[in-house]
Formats: C-alpha cells, sequence, structure tokens
C-alpha cells in the first residue's frame, strides 16, 4: 500500500496532538510516521509551497514540495489519477474535492483526523504491547469469537503447531468438492 498525505491538512488538525507536540511540523510528522503502524509502507507527503522546514527522505518516504505554482491538492489528485495501481493508494485527507476524484479512480481514503490519531495512539503503545488484529476486530469481538468457538488457549497454540493435526478436515468435503469444481470446471 502506499499512503499519499495532504500534509497541511493533516497538520492542522486541532485537539488531538498532545499539548507537547502541538506545531511539530513536517519533520516531526515524518517521526511520527516512522514510528507507526504505517512505517513499512511507501509514504508521500505532499505539501504546498517551497521546504520551510526539511520532511523526511529515505527508501519508502519522501517530502514533495510543490512550488509557488501548483497546489498539494492538484499534486494529491494527479499522482492517484495517473497512477496504473490506484487501488493500492490510501489518501490521508479530510478535504472532499480531493476525496470526491480520488475515489473517481479507484483509491481509498482515510481522514486526517483518524489518521493522526491512529499515530498519536501507536506512539503511546510500546512496541511489546502493539499487537495486530485484523482491521476493524475489537478485544472485545476477538474474545466473542473465541467463546463461541471453545477456544482457550492451548487450542490457539496447538493450532499454530504444524505437528498437530486437526481430526477431521478444516473444511467440509462438499465445500472443499465444489471449489474444485470451480477450479477445474470440466471434471
Amino acid at each position: 500500500m502506499e499512503l499519499i498525505i495532504d500534509t497541511w491538512n493533516v497538520l492542522h488538525q486541532t485537539g488531538i496532538l498532545p499539548p507537547e507536540s502541538a506545531g511539530i511540523g513536517t519533520r516531526g510528522l515524518c517521526t511520527l510516521i516512522q514510528r507507526s503502524r504505517w512505517a513499512g509502507e511507501r509514504i508521500t507527503l505532499v505539501c504546498d509551497g517551497t521546504p520551510s522546514d526539511i520532511g523526511g527522505v529515505g527508501p519508502k518516504l519522501q517530502t514533495i514540495f510543490t512550488g509557488p505554482h501548483r497546489t498539494a491538492d492538484d499534486e494529491i489528485v494527479d499522482r492517484v489519477a495517473n497512477s496504473s495501481s490506484a487501488r493500492s493508494i490510501l489518501v490521508i485527507t479530510s478535504d472532499r474535492e480531493i476525496i470526491r476524484s480520488i475515489k473517481k479512480n479507484g483509491a481509498q481514503h482515510l481522514g486526517s483526523a483518524a489518521f493522526l490519531q491512529t499515530l498519536v495512539d501507536d506512539a503511546s503503545t510500546s512496541k511489546k504491547k502493539r499487537v495486530h488484529r485484523p482491521s476493524g476486530l475489537s478485544r472485545a469481538h476477538a474474545n466473542e469469537w473465541r467463546k463461541e468457538f471453545g477456544l482457550d488457549e492451548q487450542a490457539i497454540q496447538d493450532n499454530d503447531n504444524p505437528m498437530i493435526k486437526p481430526d477431521e478436515p478444516l473444511l467440509p468435503d462438499d465445500l472443499l468438492d465444489e471449489a474444485q469444481r470451480l477450479i477445474n470446471p470440466s471434471e
């Protein structure tokens, strides 16, 4: 996934950053991103104007300043429109015009406030405590599913052990047969 960030839009969200982090600028935003769940993604921060502070630079993180004659909004819209893989782009903005345009091209969107909040949450969570869960699955829902399926810690650990084989197939035979027919319709 590639993130394209409407930098000004993210940096001007209010009430999210702790007081000691207010006014972090492009460099501070880059630092937060590099310490977050987004650190391994390709990230482009798009900024209006000319460099006022140096942002992040690296193999997966770049900062683009659009210069005096082009807006960051136009740059973001054009990057998505000209991409051959727009569906793999996540644009971070709360600008309605940008959202409308990028969605026409198949790109995804995450609001600036929500993105900034994830950065703050990730910064306040130690790496040891950070748990990667499937998107949208809260701890309460995960526990409900564990209870529904009668899973305890031992069952989960056994499932991770490739030497332990289940007593019955993981999927019913009729479902496996149907999948086989879909894969090989001539049989």
